[in-house]
C-alpha cells in the first residue's frame, strides 16, 4: 500500500481504469509517456522508456516522491520489452526480459513452441525476400510480419504474386513503424493457413499459475471476410462446448508456460484446423488494450483489471488470494448483465472508417453511445490527429465499442446492428 504503479504509453482508457484500481488499493498511478499527454489530474513523467534502462528507472523512482515503484506496465505492445527491462531496473520485474520478448517475436515464440512440444502452425522465418524459396510455399499460405500486433500485416495469400506484394508491404512496415519501435532485424513468417474457428483466450497469471482466464470467439470474418484478419469482432459463446473450451485453455497454458510468462496478463489466439487447436500467438498484455476486461466484468463478475494490477504488486499466493476474493475464483459468476436474456450476445467491435487524413471532427459518437446496445465506447483518435487508412497494415484502433445484442423477431441481426454503428459515425478530414 502506498506505493506507486507506473504506467507506460498506456491508452487514456486504461490509464484511467488503472487509476482507480490503484486508489481502491491505496496506492497511486503514475503515467510515462515520451510524447503523450496524460489524463487530466494524473501525474506524470515525460520520459522515452526505450533509452537506457537503470537512468529511466531513477528518473521514475524520483518521480514517485518517496511512494516507491511497486511496478512498471504498458498495454501497448511496441513498448512490452522496454517496460520489463525498466521493471526490472527498479526492482520491481515479475517476467524476465526474454519471455517479454519472445512474446513480442513471432518467430521467436514459434520455435520455442515447436521445442516444446506445443501445437502451432508450421511455419519459415525470413529476414528478408532474398532467402525466400518461392517453389517451396504451398498455397494457400499466412504471411505476418514478425513484430507485429493488432493483426497488422496479416494475410492470406493464394499466388506467388501476392505473396511477394504481401513481402514488399511488410518490408515497408518494419522499415517505418517498427524501426520507430526499435525492433531489431524484424522480418516476415510464411505460415501454413489454418481453416477453422478462432478463438481469444485473455489469462492472468499469478507466480506461473493461470488465476483467470476469459474466452472469446473471433468472429471477424463474419463483418470482414477477405484475405486480411482485422482484428474487428470478438464475441462470447456461453454455449460453447465444455471440452471444446477446455482444449483452447489448456493449449493456450501450454503456450504461455513454454515462454517463461509467470504473472500478469496474456493475450493469447488459438486456431482450430481438421478438428485440431493450434496456438496462433501469444502478447504480454491485455487483449483490446484491456477492453477484453471490461466485457469480462460485466458479462461474468470477473474483475480482471483489478485482478491484473494485483498480479503484479502481491508478494506472494497468499496475498493475491486474500486480496482478489472469492469473485475471480469464480469466473462464470453473474456480472451485472446477469438479469440479460438467454439469447444475448456480448460482443467487441472495432469499427472501421472510410477514408484517412487529418481529422478535423468525428461527427456522431455521443448519439452512438446513448444506444441501449452499446455498453462502453471508446474513441482513440481526435480533432488534430492522423488517421491512416483502414487496411491490413494499419496497427492503431480508430474506435471500439463493447456491447450486446439479442435476437428478437423483425430485429436487426448482429452483422446489421453492427454496420448501423459503423454509419453513425462520420469523420470529417
Amino acid at each position: 500500500m502506498n506505493r506507486t504503479f507506473v504506467c507506460v504509453e498506456t491508452t487514456d482508457y486504461f490509464t484511467r481504469a488503472m487509476e482507480r484500481v490503484a486508489a481502491d488499493e491505496g496506492d497511486r498511478l503514475l503515467f510515462v509517456s515520451a510524447r503523450a499527454e496524460p489524463p487530466a489530474g494524473v501525474p506524470s513523467l515525460r520520459l522515452d522508456v526505450r533509452d537506457d534502462p537503470q537512468r529511466v528507472a531513477a528518473d521514475i523512482a524520483a518521480a514517485c516522491e518517496g511512494r516507491p515503484a511497486v511496478a512498471a506496465f504498458t498495454n501497448q505492445e511496441p513498448y512490452v520489452i522496454a517496460t520489463a527491462a525498466v521493471a526490472g531496473a527498479l526492482g520491481v520485474g515479475r517476467n524476465p526480459v526474454a519471455s517479454a520478448g519472445a512474446a513480442r517475436d513471432k518467430a521467436r515464440m514459434k520455435e520455442i513452441w515447436q521445442a516444446a512440444g506445443v501445437s502451432t502452425p508450421r511455419g519459415t522465418h525470413f529476414t528478408s525476400r532474398a532467402g525466400l524459396d518461392l517453389a517451396q510455399v504451398a498455397y494457400p499460405a499466412i504471411v505476418k510480419p514478425t513484430h507485429g500486433f493488432a493483426s497488422c500485416g496479416v494475410r492470406r495469400v493464394q499466388s506467388e504474386a501476392e505473396l511477394l506484394e504481401q513481402v514488399r508491404k511488410i518490408a515497408l512496415l518494419n522499415a517505418t513503424t517498427m524501426a520507430q519501435d526499435g525492433v531489431p532485424a524484424a522480418g516476415f513468417l510464411v505460415e501454413q493457413c489454418l481453416e477453422g474457428r478462432e478463438y481469444s483466450v485473455d489469462t492472468v497469471w499469478f507466480d506461473g499459475r493461470p488465476a483467470a482466464d476469459f474466452l472469446l470467439a473471433n468472429n471477424s470474418e463474419q463483418v470482414s471476410p477477405g484475405q486480411y484478419f482485422p482484428d474487428r469482432l470478438y464475441a462470447l459463446e456461453p454455449s460453447m462446448p465444455e471440452e471444446l473450451r477446455r482444449a483452447v485453455i489448456d493449449l493456450t497454458h501450454d503456450a504461455v508456460r513454454a515462454l517463461g510468462i509467470t504473472h500478469g496478463p496474456t493475450h493469447t489466439e488459438v486456431r482450430f484446423h481438421d478438428g485440431t487447436p493450434y496456438v496462433l500467438e501469444t502478447a504480454a498484455r491485455p487483449g483490446a488494450g484491456g477492453i477484453f476486461y471490461d466485457l469480462a466484468q460485466r458479462a461474468r463478475g470477473a474483475d480482471l483489471m483489478r485482478a491484473m494490477y494485483l498480479s503484479l504488486v502481491c508478494d506472494g499466493r497468499e496475498e493475491f488470494d486474500r486480496r482478489t476474493g472469492p469473485a475471480l475464483r469464480q469466473p462464470q459468476a453473474a456480472g451485472p448483465e446477469a438479469d440479460a436474456p438467454g439469447d444475448t450476445t456480448y460482443f467487441w467491435f472495432n469499427v472501421p472508417h472510410r477514408g484517412s487524413g487529418i481529422i478535423r471532427a468525428i461527427e456522431g459518437l455521443d448519439e452512438l453511445r446513448e444506444r441501449d446496445e452499446v455498453l462502453l465506447c471508446v474513441c482513440f483518435k481526435e480533432p488534430g490527429h492522423h488517421l491512416h487508412p483502414d487496411g491490413d497494415l494499419i496497427s492503431d484502433y480508430f474506435c471500439n465499442i463493447m456491447g450486446r445484442h439479442r435476437e428478437v423477431p423483425g430485429g436487426p441481426s448482429l452483422t446489421e446492428l453492427l454496420k448501423s454503428f459503423e454509419e453513425s459515425i462520420e469523420i470529417v478530414y
